[in-house]
């Protein structure tokens, strides 16, 4: 299935310019010109990203933004907020409490990409690897053996965590982006075998 992003801003261009970043079948791009349509739409399309201009008509990206933040459905979803190269942030509305990230446009796309999908690995993410084990607390009746208590031994430890932490970190990562090619590819298969008589 398609990750669903979101993308609100009044420009055509910058419209189209989100919907060549994130193409199928990899990604489904869902376009708003206003707030107002993005908001009665939201929970139609269960989006797996947003991307809303500060500066929308009508209902403008900091509303929003504090809208879609109070929906307990979308608290988790990454929520990007669009400003304009001119447009100077309002300050006294603080964006960055409402949005995961702010980019500015005309935005680079290759880093905007790099962004959305950080953001939607970070919060969709496994917080542990599933083959870690489970340890019982000491004393436990499971029948495994407690672990015993690490042994401290000064920086060579914490380097060791280090280590450990970020081969944990890069091995989620090429799961998700395995997982990720695999569905695309899938996808496009099916798509191409329906479409033969």
């Amino acid at each position: 299935m398609p990750y669903r992003i979101i993308v609100a801003d009044p420009s055509p261009t910058v419209q189209k310019t989100v919907q060549l970043v994130f193409a199928e079948p990899e990604f489904r791009v869902f376009a708003f010109e206003d707030g107002a349509s993005l908001l009665e739409s939201v929970a139609d399309v269960r989006p797996d990203a947003l991307l809303v201009s500060l500066t929308l008509p009508g209902r403008d990206g900091y509303e929003v933004g504090r809208t879609l933040r109070s929906r307990k459905e979308l608290e988790t979803v990454p929520l990007i907020g669009l400003k304009g190269t001119f447009e100077s942030l309002d300050t006294d509305r603080n964006p960055p409490a409402d949005y995961d990230e702010v980019v500015q446009k005309p935005f680079d796309s290759e880093r905007l990409a790099a962004v959305v999908r950080e953001l939607i690995a970070r919060k969709t993410g496994p917080l542990s690897l599933p083959e870690e084990p489970l340890w019982p607390a000491a004393g436990g009746d499971s029948g495994a053996p407690a672990p015993a208590a690490p042994v401290k031994t000064g920086p060579a430890d914490a380097a060791d965590q280090g280590l450990k932490d970020w081969v944990r970190e890069e091995m989620v990562g090429m799961e998700r982006e395995i997982e990720k090619r695999v569905r695309a590819r899938v996808v496009a298969d099916l798509k191409e075998w329906m479409s033969k008589p």
